[in-house]
């Protein structure tokens, strides 16, 4: 009996994969190396991939172009996609094929911090587009994978008010968890190994000895570099030496500008720390450098303000990185990252916005090395539980089940409604119109003897010009009903 061929596995990220690259691409090209061996497997991505894949193909397409990504839709027997893909190719919501989609990132929770200062009226239509793409991303897929128990409960509240978790779904699946699972950010499993030192002794003013406090990811506006800097003139009286160092660089993607990083700089300027106690690093860290820059640290800083993007935000990437690199953790209270730094003895907790207990707890952690030390030993050994095929585990068992074609189909009625509801595409209009000014086949012959060929062969094809004619006609009324099926079916 011959062996079934190897399904063609398709990875869409939403985000740039590359040698710069932020959590989103990450995560993108660690699911595509953990699923390789499970099929034929492709990347693809908004632009080239400057990485060389391990075991996979890599590709691009244009965001927003639906020609572009359709030709790899068309050599996939099942897709696993960023959920966020659906805003630019909400045709994705209408494919044949099994697809899972990962909500890692609960984006409207995150635009309802990203966009407080905007026009009350571009806020609440961007919630309401928001709010629209999350129906839809819960109308077309057939599996789910995200990034907490916490995130877990909130999706299946939402599937729930979808009319996802019907009765005989739960009566083969109780928990629901063929639907929607958990998949956190994951760790490569191999320890980080310094190449050079990144910041100490190249940004002037940090010495080989003094004690580094690191921000470990992107000034995001809804996270909270201010608490941190307003600490620092507290810190400084008790530790003179202490110094803080932000990675500061712009997103290598098409993320918005943020204003964070000039509202943190003008606050250090203002208090006279920059240049001197407070450092920003204005370049986005290549992905294979990272492992330099973290290793120069001797705290690793993730703080936020307390609004609904922390409470149910993954346990984001930057903290991760301080499990990988050994280092111990100052974080804010209220998220994921939080319970992991109590429940492990990973460092310290901190209320938000809170700027003194903050400089205290930085203190009390810089004035210990033996509880530095065992943060770091305890850091480590967490990170060996975040290894990416652990935490792929319930995504890759699902592409298992759909490449043998076990994967029940939950969202194929709701596809359907996708379908019927999308607006047309330009390129589709176009098409369209094309067919209206060619579909008769009856355009007025020529005059002369030309003209009286043209008729004479018309005569002798009539009833072949008559059938394609009926089936022309045909043709444009299914390309508009296929889009609005109260369509007029007249000719």
């Amino acid at each position: 009996m011959s062996q079934a061929a190897p399904p063609r596995i398709l990875i869409i990220s939403h985000d740039v994969v590359g040698q710069r690259m932020a959590g989103t691409g990450i995560r993108a090209w660690q699911i595509a190396r953990a699923l390789a061996r499970l099929g034929d497997l492709t990347l693809i991505a908004p632009g080239a991939i400057d990485l060389a894949p391990d075991g996979f193909r890599a590709g691009g397409y244009t965001w927003g172009d639906a020609a572009t990504l359709a030709r790899w839709l068309a050599a996939a027997d099942l897709v696993v996609a960023n959920g966020f893909v659906l805003e630019a190719h909400p045709e994705l919501a209408t494919i044949a094929q099994p697809l899972a989609l990962d909500l890692y990132d609960p984006v409207l929770l995150e635009n309802l911090e990203l966009l407080r200062a905007a026009p009350a009226e571009a806020r609440a239509a961007r919630a309401a587009a928001d709010g629209q793409l999350l129906a839809r991303q819960l109308a077309a897929g057939d599996f789910f994978v995200c990034a907490t128990e916490r995130q877990r409960d909130l999706y299946l509240g939402a599937l729930m008010l979808a009319g996802r978790l019907t009765p005989g779904q739960i009566d083969a699946d109780p928990t629901a968890r063929a639907l929607l699972d958990v998949a956190p950010f994951g760790l490569d499993p191999t320890p980080p190994q310094r190449r050079a030192s990144a910041l100490r002794g190249v940004l002037p003013g940090i010495a080989a000895d003094d004690p580094l406090l690191l921000w470990t990811g992107g000034l995001w506006d809804w996270l909270d570099p201010l608490t941190l800097i307003e600490a620092m003139p507290a810190l400084i009286a008790r530790q003179p030496r202490a110094r803080l160092v932000f990675l500061a660089g712009r997103h290598p993607g098409a993320a918005a500008a943020m204003r964070m990083p000039e509202q943190a700089r003008a606050l250090a300027e203002a208090r006279g720390l920059l240049g001197r106690h407070v450092f920003f690093y204005d370049e986005w860290v290549p992905y294979e450098r990272r492992a330099d820059v973290l290793l120069d640290a001797t705290i690793a800083v993730s703080l936020h303000r307390n609004h609904l993007e922390t409470a149910y935000a993954a346990v984001r990437s930057r903290f991760l990185d301080h499990l990988w690199a050994g280092l111990p953790s100052l974080v804010s209270d209220g998220d994921a990252a939080a319970e992991l730094v109590r429940a492990h003895g990973l460092g310290a907790v901190v209320p938000p916005s809170d700027a003194a207990a903050t400089a205290e707890a930085i203190d009390a952690l810089l004035g210990d090395a033996a509880r530095l030390a065992a943060c770091g030993v305890a850091a480590r050994a967490l990170a060996q539980q975040f290894a990416w095929e652990h935490v792929l585990a319930p995504l890759a068992a699902w592409v298992q089940r759909a490449g043998r074609g076990e994967v029940v189909r939950h969202a194929e009625p709701a596809r359907a409604a996708i379908a019927r509801s999308m607006p047309m595409s330009e390129q589709q209009r176009e098409l369209i119109q094309q067919m209206e000014a060619s579909w008769r086949l009856d355009a007025p012959a020529p005059a002369g003897l030309r003209g009286l060929a043209v008729r004479l062969i018309r005569r002798g094809l009539a009833p072949l010009l008559a059938q394609q004619r009926s089936f022309n006609a045909a043709a444009l009324r299914l390309m508009y009903r296929l889009h609005d099926p109260d369509a007029p079916q007249d000719e």
